[in-house]
């Protein structure tokens, strides 16, 4: 159940911000194993006055293409699969929007099945953790 948001300028126009969605939908599938109904994305296209970030950092130099990608989903997948997840984001993306690799930022937040609820008020993947 990964919830996604990104965040972009909307200096992004080297393709439609609907090849990130398909593309991020795509590495979460393949890495992930989700089934193809597993959709839910928020996507934010910001104004560059109300998209601000460092030109460079850790090495990395950012553009106006910049995107900001956030993935929550519930606890419990091993490192690898993880980090598997971040090459594959960043490759997917990269070629999708044809933006440099630099220009995609990632972050990953995990928490307890109980933590998330489909609707209704219910935790119906609390028994997710338990099992973790």
């Amino acid at each position: 159940m990964p919830l996604v948001r990104f965040m972009s300028s909307k200096a992004i126009r080297r393709a439609p911000l609907s090849n990130v969605s398909k593309a991020v939908q795509d590495a979460l599938m393949s890495v992930l194993k989700i089934p193809s109904d597993d959709f839910f994305q928020i996507i934010h296209e910001l104004p560059r006055n109300r998209f601000l970030h460092t030109p460079s950092f850790v090495g990395m130099k950012y553009s106006d293409d910049f995107i900001l990608l956030e993935v929550a989903f519930i606890s419990g997948r091993p490192k690898e699969t993880r980090l598997a997840l971040l090459k594959e984001l960043n490759a997917r993306i990269v070629a999708g929007a044809g933006i440099s690799p630099d220009d995609l930022m990632i972050g990953l937040f995990e928490g307890p099945g109980e933590n998330f609820s489909f609707g209704q008020g219910l935790a119906q993947r609390a028994f997710v953790s338990q099992t973790t």
